[in-house]
């Protein structure tokens, strides 16, 4: 670009070169010439001008090159260029073309670069062409036009959509990846996958997926490690025993969108007349006073034009006659009404938008069509009938079988059964229709059944759809504390001619040969030196029996003692003597909990099974043994007998698992639930061999001699004695099975728990043995005797709990059900008295 110095320098020349032809052309005027040197002035002056809009455009060129906006600077330049190539070739002009032109070429290569950066190069060509149009040699275009032919430098596939797609990529990236370090890794993920669809072989965007979907991962495990804590801790939480709800005040849930009959009919209740009084009175003039005064006195409707009552008077074929005098005071609308027609042999009926006064003898068979807004789950509420029944069982459950699957689901009855299971009445040609899809009921029937259909839908508006939570708990816990400590006395002989020793082991079920002794002693004992002197004292398993059952399922023990935990003998002593103190303290608690629960609609009944189907054979084909043997002998020389054993020939199928079936119903104050349910859990203990082996005896032969024929003896064989092999274990096994179960009907409270029943039982086992005399000797006597106690405690306790929730699983009546007490209809978002406020 010219400096700027040379610049004004050019402007004062330019200055000087217009002044000179002016001054002569102001001169020539003077002297008595006026057209020609007036036409040079404008000239002059036209020149000047355009040479001053030049100038002006170049210094604004020069300020938008400043600021690096190089299009409008061009623009700028090339508006300066023109005007000065539109003016002649004056020597005084010239300066000023070149200076244009200058300053055109230097931004045109700058502009250029900015185009072919952004790979538009036929622009960038286009402006390297100018710049060497408007001054020739220009070395910058000269050199960047050799640049922009290097494919090295500037690649020829760049395209001017490739740089806007690489700038959304850039901008993508950037969002995606302060999305993800913001933890908003939907929105990451929607970014990135933009990216993608901009740029497909983008790394970075597929990174970016990646380290989002390890940061989801992350979020995942921290999740499940979350729910599974939870539900864990929902098992501790059953634990809990909440406190019943005290002073509970029911309040009613006033219903709410009545139809317009039901409207109509309890406005009349709500009209209350002072006093009716009519003396000989026509139907008509009763009539019109009713319609009067209800417009007076209703005080609960606001609108004016709403208030009172529509009374139509249908006379029919046969005008009434009848007089009517009453005397009435403080009487609702509707009694005063029922009064006044009684008395003129006439009826009402209550239709959506008047009440119809008509004849007793008025035909009531004419059918009509009416459409009521019910709710979604209308078909639930006659409960649900009984499901497909279920073919029969097979006798061999393992056999396959090509029966199409049965339904389990709960079939609903149609909206005609519920209707008819209210009392309603459907003569001929009536007929009721639910639609489900816009949740209205369509019945076809006459006006006094239609008022029946009508009460009944606005009984159950406006409550809501209400399923019911069901949880009922088998709670056991079992405690089993055994205590013990005895001594175990062993003595030797003693004496010359008067030995005194120990006994023997008797009758108490324990053999010292089979008894476990400390080194010290069991060496003595296994050589007869000592015997036992408290053996009759009972110990371990033969002090505490089992359960009878249980010794069978898990098999008879072998008597066992309890544990020595302290030993002295006497080896050098006369008598040598031992003695094992055995003692022991034993602790032993079981804790059992199933909690089975259902959600269900009200009226409907539910069944939750998770079971295992146990199958178990319960009839057998008896053993096949042969009568006849053949010589066949094993390698032992033994006979192979050929046996069959018991074999099952027939199946059953027990469910092993948790099982609750139940049928509740919600009150009418919305608060109350009626349960009729039967909860039940079974186990599987273990198996009752009922079957013994099989065996095959072989009978005893005795001595027998061999004697030649001169009747020498010449061998003997040895006697055999009888013996037996097991041919078969012949097992028999059958199933014990521990049920748990209830059936009974309750009525609760929403959110409550009570309790359905229980089995409190104690097993106390107490034995106190001694040595004779020397067990009653004071003090020294605790030596000589065994004292074991065996406490068995088990508590079951079955508990139900019920809880009205709507269907986004939110509890209807919070405050019950979080144990508040107090007024149970107050509103949600009213004060809780056992919660402090919270502070802003």
């Amino acid at each position: 670009m010219m400096h700027l110095s040379r610049m004004k320098k050019k402007q004062i020349a330019l200055m000087v070169a217009l002044a000179a032809p002016v001054a002569a052309t102001t001169a020539f005027a003077g002297e008595g010439g006026a057209s020609v040197p007036g036409i040079a002035e404008r000239e002059i002056a036209r020149r000047a001008a355009r040479i001053e809009d030049a100038r002006q455009a170049m210094e604004k060129g020069d300020e938008f090159f400043g600021k690096g906006d190089y299009e409008a600077a061009l623009a700028q330049y090339r508006s300066a260029k023109d005007i000065l190539d539109q003016l002649p070739n004056a020597p005084f002009i010239q300066d000023w073309r070149d200076l244009a032109n200058l300053k055109f070429a230097d931004c045109a290569i700058v502009v250029a670069r900015e185009k072919a950066k952004i790979g538009d190069y036929v622009a960038a060509r286009k402006l390297i062409e100018e710049a060497e149009l408007a001054v020739p040699g220009h070395r910058a275009a000269r050199v960047f036009a050799k640049h922009l032919d290097d494919p090295d430098r500037w690649p020829p596939a760049l395209t001017p959509q490739h740089v806007e797609n690489v700038d959304k990529v850039k901008k993508g990236l950037l969002l995606a990846n302060s999305a993800l370090e913001i933890g908003d890794y939907n929105k990451a993920l929607e970014a990135f996958e933009d990216v993608i669809r901009i740029d497909p072989y983008n790394s970075a965007a597929r990174r970016g997926m990646e380290n989002t979907e390890k940061r989801r991962a992350e979020y995942f495990d921290s999740a499940r490690d979350h729910q599974r804590a939870r539900m864990l801790n929902m098992v501790n939480e059953a634990w809990e025993h909440k406190p019943p709800v005290r002073g509970l005040v029911v309040d009613p849930i006033a219903a709410g969108g009545a139809e317009p009959t039901v409207y109509l009919t309890r406005k009349m209740q709500s009209i209350i007349f002072p006093q009716v009084q009519f003396a000989g009175a026509s139907i008509e003039e009763a009539v019109e006073f009713l319609r009067v005064k209800s417009r007076d006195l209703d005080l609960t409707e606001t609108d004016p034009a709403k208030k009172g009552v529509n009374i139509i008077l249908k006379a029919g074929d046969t005008a009434s006659t009848a007089t009517i005098s009453l005397d009435l005071k403080d009487v609702p609308m509707v009694e005063a009404l029922r009064y006044v027609t009684e008395l003129a042999q006439m009826k009402y009926k209550v239709e959506p938008f008047a009440v119809m006064i008509v004849p007793v003898s008025d035909a009531t068979q004419e059918q009509y069509t009416r459409i009521y807004r019910v709710p979604p789950d209308f078909r639930s509420l006659g409960g649900g009938g009984a499901a497909a029944a279920a073919p029969a069982a097979s006798a061999d459950p393992f056999a396959s079988t090509s029966a199409a699957p049965t339904s389990s689901l709960i079939v609903q009855q149609s909206a005609l059964d519920i209707l008819k299971s209210q009392g309603i009445q459907f003569p001929e040609g009536a007929s009721a229709v639910f639609n489900p899809v816009t949740s209205q009921l369509i019945v076809k029937n006459t006006q006094p059944n239609l008022d029946l259909v009508e009460a009944f839908v606005d009984s159950i508006r406006g409550q809501g759809p209400k399923q019911i939570y069901i949880t009922s708990k088998f709670v056991e816990v079992s405690q089993k504390n055994t205590d013990e400590l005895g001594f175990d006395w062993l003595l030797g002989t003693a004496g010359s001619n008067v030995e005194i020793g120990g006994g023997t082991d008797g009758n108490s079920g324990l053999s010292s040969s089979t008894m476990v002794y400390p080194a010290n002693i069991a060496s003595m004992v296994t050589g007869g030196v000592i015997s036992p002197v408290s053996r009759g004292l009972r110990t371990g398993n033969n002090a505490i029996s089992g359960n009878a059952i249980d010794a069978q399922i898990t098999g008879l023990s072998d008597v066992s003692e309890a544990p020595g935990v302290f030993s002295v003998a006497g080896v050098l002593t006369d008598p040598q003597f031992g003695l094992v103190i055995r003692a022991l303290a034993q602790r032993k608690g079981v804790d059992l909990m199933s909690a089975p629960s259902v959600t269900t609609k009200g009226g409907q009944r539910a069944t939750i099974e998770v079971i295992r189907e146990f199958i178990y054979p319960t009839e057998f084909d008896p053993p096949q043994i042969p009568t006849n043997v053949g010589s066949t002998t094993g390698g032992g020389g033994a006979t192979a007998i050929p046996v069959t054993p018991t074999t099952p020939t027939a199946f059953e199928m027990r469910p092993v698992g948790v099982r609750m079936e139940v049928d509740p119903t919600v009150g009418a104050d919305g608060y109350t639930i009626d349960l009729n349910l039967a909860p039940e859990v079974t186990e599987f203990d273990g198996f009752i061999n009922y079957g013994s082996p099989i065996y095959s005896v072989t009978p005893a032969s005795p001595l027998q001699r061999i004697f030649n024929a001169a009747g020498v003896l010449i061998a003997e064989i040895d006697p055999v004695p009888a013996s037996r092999v097991e041919l078969t274990p012949n097992v028999i096994n059958q199933p014990v099975f521990s049920t748990r179960k209830v059936q009974t009907a309750v009525t609760i409270w929403d959110g409550q728990t009570v309790v359905l029943g229980g089995l409190i039982r104690e097993d106390v086992q107490d034995v106190e043995d001694k040595v004779p005399v020397l067990g009653d000797l004071p003090f020294v006597g605790r030596l000589f005797k065994s004292n074991v106690e065996d406490h068995f405690k088990r508590n079951l306790m079955i508990f139900v709990t019920a809880k009205i929730i709507d269907p986004a699983g939110q509890p209807i009546n919070p405050n019950m059900q979080n144990g508040g007490q107090g007024n149970a209809a107050a509103s949600v978002g009213g004060d809780n008295p056992l919660l402090p406020s919270v502070g802003n």
